[in-house]
């Protein structure tokens, strides 16, 4: 074999096996009871678990006491099904699994043939009866539908949370949505995962002034877990809360979005410290957009998905926002660098400051 064929060999190896390789903590488990009407157990019961974005099909059998339990799925919408000898079939629409969540889904089997099956299209059941934890899960719609701002940085929905507050003053993460969960402090105290996997910056100072290494674009997140008490120890790290951020999967069906979000000085309302003083805004232009995209490649087998998201932003009056990171930079005109190497140095009292357009540094 050749140099060039063990490459391709490789390449396809690493692609193929991609989408086995999960975190734990991105992952979660549908339980519960298989019972008769008079609400006696139904031991070796044949629980059939199908994805429904994706048409993937995971089968379990419930034990003799009854019960099942799944674990290793992915985040998604699920259709729990149920089937005994001398029983009619079940099945439990609408089963919605979040990262690290235990859903429980028990099932009552009406007596009949089996060649009859009963749909159950309501919604599971809201209330967490599997787990002690705390927080608060945001999908996707919502994470799309809710007024961001000019901050459309991802850590900011952590807030949403009961118990969780912004940052506290002068904290290092402040600018990059850090935040405290239940009376702790922000810098170093929150874990921040990203499917599952460490995302958290191992520095002191968080040069961008974000506690996360990777920034997803809100519209590439599929599911947001805050969690601010109760979880279990495999979590570990902070004191804090855990953002555990799931991205989104390609499906069985083509989707996708384009967005662009625009804020300018003819739209954005005079900063208040500017009216406080009688001045007027400087000119600002600020696009952020993007698109993200995914589909089959193999139906129910094999999908992808992929995201893009550009910042551009120009304005006056010293520092321009990074929003890729949060960051801030200043930048002086010419006028500025050429005063500072005079000799006497010039009055530059009313040069005005203005800032290039610069890309948000972050990509993925």
């Amino acid at each position: 074999m050749s140099g060039m064929q063990r490459l391709f060999l490789l390449i396809f190896v690493v692609i193929f096996c991609a989408g086995a390789v999960f975190a734990q903590r991105d992952l979660g488990t549908i339980t519960g009871t298989i019972t008769d009407p008079q609400g006696a157990v139904i031991p070796s019961a044949r629980i059939v678990i199908t994805e429904d974005a994706t048409g993937l099909t995971y089968e379990v059998q419930a034990g003799d006491t009854g019960e099942y339990v799944r674990p290793l799925l992915k985040p998604g919408t699920y259709t729990v099904t149920a089937e005994a000898p001398g029983f009619r079939r079940v099945a439990q629409k609408n089963v919605v699994v979040v990262g690290g969540d235990r859903v429980g889904v028990p099932i009552t089997l009406p007596v009949g043939e089996l060649t009859e099956t009963v749909q159950i299209t309501a919604e599971a059941p809201a209330l967490q009866t599997e787990s002690t934890v705390l927080g608060v899960n945001l999908n996707s719609k919502a994470i799309s539908n809710l007024p961001m701002g000019g901050q459309r940085i991802f850590a900011f929905l952590a807030r949403l949370s009961p118990g969780v507050i912004p940052a506290e003053p002068g904290a290092r993460d402040a600018v990059g949505g850090g935040f405290s969960a239940n009376g702790v402090r922000s810098n170093g105290q929150n874990n921040f995962l990203l499917n599952g996997v460490d995302n958290n910056v191992n520095v002191i100072d968080f040069l961008n002034q974000t506690a996360y290494v990777v920034g997803p674009p809100l519209e590439g997140i599929g599911d947001l877990q805050v969690l601010t008490s109760g979880y279990n120890a495999e979590y570990g790290r902070g004191a804090g809360g855990v953002l555990n951020v799931n991205l989104k999967s390609g499906t069985n069906q083509l989707h996708g979005e384009l967005w662009e979000v625009l804020q300018n000085d003819k739209l954005n309302a005079n900063r208040w410290e500017y009216n406080k003083a009688g001045r007027t805004r400087g000119p600002f232009r600020q696009n952020q957009f993007g698109a993200a995209a995914g589909g089959p490649i193999i139906k129910n087998r094999f999908f992808i998905f992929g995201d893009y998201q550009g910042t551009r932003i120009a304005s006056s009056g010293g520092s321009v926002q990074n929003l890729g990171y949060g960051g801030f930079y200043t930048i002086p005109t010419a006028a500025i660098t050429r005063g500072r190497e005079s000799h006497p140095p010039a009055d530059l009292s009313r040069t005005l400051v203005t800032a290039a357009s610069i890309p948000s540094p972050r990509r993925r």
